[in-house]
């Protein structure tokens, strides 16, 4: 298992850990960990979702990347990511 370490809405460092479906649907969907750790350090948005859980979601190009997460005290859980069109989720660019 791959831990990076970053910056997420706090203060201090905390560690990134990808659920294997997250690693799954990353090289189905061709999503880079670059990607994915860009999105996490400097969202555009960061907004609630289901069971407790966050969507951090950047544009990128032509596409808005959603990493769906759960943050815990000394880590972040990364649960899944996917692509989709900025206008579903994003009212100004």
């Amino acid at each position: 298992m791959t831990i990076y370490a970053i910056a997420l809405l706090s203060k201090y460092m905390k560690s990134i850990v990808f659920h294997p479906h997250a690693k799954e649907k990353m090289n189905k969907r061709g999503i880079s960990k670059n990607a994915i750790l860009e999105t996490l350090k400097s969202p555009k948005e960061v907004v609630n979702g289901g069971y407790g859980r966050k969507i951090a979601q950047k544009v990128f190009g032509r596409y808005l990347i959603r990493v769906i997460f759960e943050e815990y005290e000394d880590y972040i859980l990364v649960i899944t990511i996917y692509l989709t069109k900025p206008k579903r989720y994003v009212k100004r660019i």
